[in-house]
Order: C-alpha cells, then structure tokens, then sequence
C-alpha cells in the first residue's frame, strides 16, 4: 500500500492502522514527514499571500509613513525614542529602534503585521511568525529610500524569503511532530499494557505516527477556513489517543496473555 493510501485508511481505520506497525520503520519515518508537510500547508500559503500582496504596500508606507531610518551593523538607529505602530487597511507596521518591542509583540491572529524592530524584521500571518535578523546579511545597510526601492526591485529575491521561511517552518514544526509522536508512542505502551496486548517500541511508534493522521487533518483544515479551535492541544492530543486506543483494540490478545486472563 502506498503512502497516500496509506493516509486515506489512516482517517477512518483504526484497523488498517494496526496492521500499518508491521511495516519497515522508514516508511514510518517518511510518513511523519508527509504529514510535517501537510501541518504548514495553510501558515505557507497566508505567508506566501502576505508577502506577495504586501511588498508593493510596505515599498510605499517605507518613504511616506515610516520615520527616518538606518539599518547599519546589524541594528536599527532612527531618532524616535518610542515605537511607532501605523494600522490601515491591509497590514499593521510596527516600527521600533529602542528595544522595546520583541517578535512576540508582532502578532496577527487574523490579517497581516510587520515589524522592523531594533535588531530583525518580522512578518506575522494568520497566528504564525517569521523573524529575519539584520545580522544574515552581511553588509546590510538601508535607509527608507533603498529599503523601498530594494522591495520593488527584489519581487524575484522575495521568493528565495519565502522559501527560507518555510523550511524553517518546515524543520521546526518536523522537530516538535517528532517529539510529540515520540511521546504518544510511550503512551501506547501504556495502552498495550493494560490492554494485554504485546507491541515492541517500533511498533508503538509507528501505531503514534499513523494514529496523528485525523488530528493532524482535522487541524489544517480548520487553519484552511480560519476557524481557531479552542483548547487546540487538549482536542489534538485526544483525538489522536482515542485513535491509539481503537487501533489497541484491533490487535489480537498473545495466546500466552489469554491464557493468563483465563485463569
């Protein structure tokens, strides 16, 4: 069975999933990594939008909104002693040269916020930031006229940022997906236990891995249509044990342990 099949029995079958364990772990592997991908679909494609669609804005609000400015030696220097946030119909611009803003003031649950803040840029799109510090450029050095005629003449550059935003999204969410899976995999070998079922560590963590598959499917497409689930977590992490828990039952009792049960 390929991988897509795969993901298609792993929605509704928690015995297809039971069977998924025997199966070699790189395929498992691969699959985490399939669903990694899936998780930042909707993040890529609102980052993507906010980018594109707010370059051109962000060109013109640089020379007719924003303070005087100098990024140099890796720092912002301007003569304004407090933020500067400028709202209006298609982004929020957070502008701070003192410090006293960070890249988690810049958030937007919903539109789009940038932040050129001391030290690194920041763009915020549906929940989800990026940060750019000045210091991986070497040699950086913007005023307000060349920073928005840099951004109406880098629309090509914009797509390498872009890229870069994502496989950072990609590898960060990736680590944490695999802690969590690592994670659920112990808690099927609790599940294994009081069930009287027999399962290696392998195979708990591949029954983790395939049993995400709903939770995970579940949550993008609710990030699609921009719906916030409250208590996101608890409703992930009891969906996806609810599915270990069916997959647990699929497996058949060892003929030793029914022996034990029987007497």
């Amino acid at each position: 069975m390929n991988i897509f099949s795969q993901f298609i029995k792993s929605l509704y079958s928690p015995k297809h999933i039971a069977s998924f364990r025997f199966q070699g772990i790189g395929k498992a592997i691969l699959y985490a990594f399939l669903l990694s991908l899936i998780t930042i679909l909707p993040s890529s494609i609102y980052l993507t939008n906010a980018i594109l669609d707010g370059a051109d804005h962000m060109a013109k609000t640089l020379t007719t909104d924003f303070p005087e400015f100098e990024i140099k030696d890796g720092r912002l220097h301007s003569d304004e002693s407090l933020p500067v946030i400028i709202n209006d119909d298609v982004a929020t611009f957070h502008f701070d040269s003192t410090g006293s803003l960070n890249a988690n003031d810049i958030t937007s649950p919903t539109g789009v916020d940038f932040g050129i803040l001391q030290d690194e840029f920041v763009i915020a799109a549906d929940g989800e930031s990026q940060t750019i510090p000045y210091s991986m450029i070497p040699g950086l050095e913007l005023t307000n006229e060349k920073a928005s005629d840099y951004i109406k003449s880098a629309k090509t550059s914009l797509y390498i940022i872009i890229g870069l935003c994502m496989l950072v999204m990609y590898l960060f969410t990736t680590a944490i997906f695999f802690l969590e899976i690592t994670l659920l995999a112990y808690l099927t070998g609790l599940f294994v236990t009081s069930m009287n079922r027999k399962a290696t560590f392998g195979q708990q963590w591949r029954i983790a891995t395939y049993s995400f598959t709903l939770a995970v499917t579940f949550f993008t497409f609710m990030n699609f249509i921009q719906v916030p689930v409250i208590g996101d977590v608890y409703v992930k992490w009891f969906i996806t044990l609810m599915m270990i828990y069916l997959t647990i039952k699929e497996m058949p009792i060892p003929k030793s342990k029914q022996k034990t049960i029987q007497s």
